[in-house]
Formats: C-alpha cells, structure tokens, sequence
C-alpha cells in the first residue's frame, strides 16, 4: 500500500512539474508572438503610408507641372497682349493702305491664337482644381499614417526591448522547471512542443482526449486512471492524464470543477421532475383497453 502510495505521489508530483513548465512556455510563445508580430505589424503599417506616400508624390507632380503650363500660358497671353497692343499703335500710325492691311492682318493673326490659349488656360486651372480636390483628401490619410509610423516605431523599439528581456527571464526559469523532470518525459514532452500547437499536457475529465477528441482505447483509459504513469494519447501523441490528478495542486480548479458538477446534477435533477411518469400512461391505456372489450361483449351475446 506504502509502494502505491509513493507511486502515485512521485506521479502527482510529475503532473505538477509538466504544468509549470508548460505555464513558462505559454508566456514563452507569447512573447515570442510579440516578437514576430511587432514587425510585420509595423511592416504593414509603413507600407500603407508608403503608398499614401507616393499618390501624395505623384498628385504633387502633377500639380506642378500643371502650375509650370499655366505660369508659361500666362507668359504667352501676356506677350501678345503686348503684341496686340503694339499692333494697333503701329496700325493707328500706317501711312499707306498696303501697311494698314499688312498690320490688320497681323492683329487678326493674333486674335486667333488669343482664344485657343484662353480654352488651354482654362482647361489647366480645371485640371489643376481637380488635382488640388484629391491632394486635400490624401494629405489627412497622408499625416495620420505618418504619425502612426512615427509613434509606432517608438513603441515597438520598447516592446521589442522589454520581450527580449522578458524571453530571457523566462528561459532562465524554463531551466529551473526542466531540471527535475525525468529525461525520457521531458524528452517526449519537448518531441511534441516542437510539433504541435500547445498544450503538450492535457487532463482527461472522460475517456475522449480533449484536444483530438478521439477515443483513448479502455485499456489505456484504466491505466490512466491507476495514476502511476504519464501516458500519451495514441492519436495525437500529447501527454495525457486523469482529470482529477491534474487538479491535484490546484485547490480552485478542485473548487470550479466540483461546483460545476454540483450544477449539472442540479440541471439533470430538474429534467427528471418535468419528465412524464410512463406509468400513468400505461394504466389510463389499459383502462380504455377494458371499457372496450366490456362494450363489445353485449354484442357478440346478441348476435
């Protein structure tokens, strides 16, 4: 009886080790979460502004060489307006009437080029409207995004810098954890944190593993519930143990569960007291059974 008694406690105490250890390495992957999430997150967020950055580019461009056609039209109207100007003066001083024809016709010459450069200056202050419209929408995208770069940036150098130093913290008691737990169970303990989603140890409440959910063979279930052995589940190879070892260090687990239980009971309770009695059933069934064949028997006398 001693022996079963050490057995299991030196079992119990095993279960407890693998909890701790796997307690360290869930913070372990979540920060290592952190680690490769901070970046890619800020990778994102800097390629959004990058390309807010570069419409804003590409619209400032535009803008500008729409500002350079209308700088060079107006320079254009402004020389044959003078030139217009010039003409008429000449015109009022002609004094035969081949020069009058001749600087009529270079007046006319210039009034013709005057209204296409009129529609070209208009169409560019249009264009150049629309372009400064669409400027004003992206310049807020442009200075949020910019703003979220810049104090992101700040914030992940910080993150990243608290998550190393937190990593390290944690390996150090990953070791301190690792130290007393038999090689071969820590040995297949690390075989299936490499290569499966945690956890690597999981308490069984029925003879289903709850993380493939398939059925543990009743073989493998008894021995379970011997508590001697740290087993594995024969489908998803994760370390398996009875629900109600698991919780053997862990008073409010045994508290939670036992008021959960004490619950269902309660529910199951209720349904039966609603539930239909059978037995009135049956009897109201032979009572109508009975009045039948009384009503029949007079007429099979008569007949």
């Amino acid at each position: 009886m001693s022996q079963t008694t050490d057995n299991h406690e030196y079992y119990l105490s095993q279960i407890h080790q693998l909890k701790q250890l796997q307690k360290v390495d869930d913070q372990i992957y979540d920060v290592k979460k952190v680690l490769e999430l901070a970046p890619s997150e800020f990778k994102e967020l800097q390629d959004s502004f990058t390309r807010v950055e570069m419409q804003r580019n590409h619209i400032n461009d535009k803008i500008s060489h729409l500002r350079d056609q209308e700088s060079r039209i107006n320079r254009e109207m402004e020389e044959e307006k003078a030139r217009l100007k010039k003409s008429k003066n000449k015109l009022m001083a002609t004094g035969s009437e081949k020069e009058f024809h001749a600087v009529s016709r270079e007046i006319d010459n210039i009034e013709k080029l005057s209204q296409p450069r009129e529609d070209e200056r208009i169409a560019v202050l249009e264009e150049l409207k629309t372009q400064l419209e669409q400027l004003s929408g992206i310049e807020e995208q442009y200075i949020d995004l910019k703003t979220q770069v810049e104090a992101r940036k700040a914030t992940m150098e910080t993150q990243i810098k608290e998550a190393e130093a937190r990593l390290a913290e944690l390996s150090v008691q990953r070791e301190e954890c690792s130290k007393d737990i038999p090689l071969p169970i820590f040995q297949r303990y690390e075989f299936i944190r490499v290569r499966l989603e945690h956890p690597v140890i999981v308490p069984l409440a029925e003879g289903i593993c709850p993380s493939c959910h398939i059925a543990v063979p009743p073989q493998t279930f008894n021995e379970l519930l011997r508590g001697e052995h740290i087993l594995s589940c024969p489908n998803c190879q994760r370390l398996i143990v009875w629900r109600d070892d698991y919780l053997a260090d862990d008073p409010e687990g045994q508290k939670a569960l036992a008021e959960e239980q004490a619950r269902l009971r309660a529910t199951e309770a209720a349904e039966a007291d609603r539930e239909p009695e059978p037995e009135e059933e049956d009897d109201f069934e032979e009572e109508a059974e009975e009045e039948a064949e009384t009503e029949e028997a007079p007429r099979l006398g008569a007949e």
